[in-house]
């Protein structure tokens, strides 16, 4: 969540860099007013994005661990709650597939010898 906020708050400070040097490139003056109108924009928006993420850092900073803190244990515990059921899943349905198999291969069987009779044996004899 919080890394959502700091790509809104870098993709916002970059869209800015970017629209001002265009804005800049595009208006009608000589390249060299233009070159010293950049690099006093320049210098501007960087001080502007040192200010934008000290003031981010510092609002959103304490809100974080205080966060982390209280998830912290919540999420350990979920974790040690589910860590025996992901674990070892074979133990718990092992038996219960066996027993489907088991009463498969039987109806399986018993409709066979329904159709067609007890199984009779077809081998070749010798007359």
């Amino acid at each position: 969540m919080s890394n959502d906020g700091g790509r809104f708050t870098t993709g916002l400070l970059l869209g800015g860099i970017i629209g001002a040097f265009v804005g800049i490139l595009i208006a009608p003056k000589p390249g060299s007013e233009t070159r010293a109108q950049l690099w006093e924009k320049s210098d501007y928006l960087r001080e502007r994005a040192e200010d934008i993420s000290s003031t981010v850092i510092e609002t959103v900073g304490p809100a974080i661990d205080t966060l982390s803190e209280k998830v912290g244990p919540a999420i350990e515990n979920a974790r040690e709650l589910l860590t025996p059921t992901v674990d070892n899943p074979n133990e718990r349905f092992t038996p219960l597939v066996d027993q489907v198999n088991e009463r498969f291969s039987e109806s399986t069987t018993s409709h066979v010898e329904t159709a067609t009779g007890p199984e009779e044996d077809k081998t070749i004899k010798p007359s």
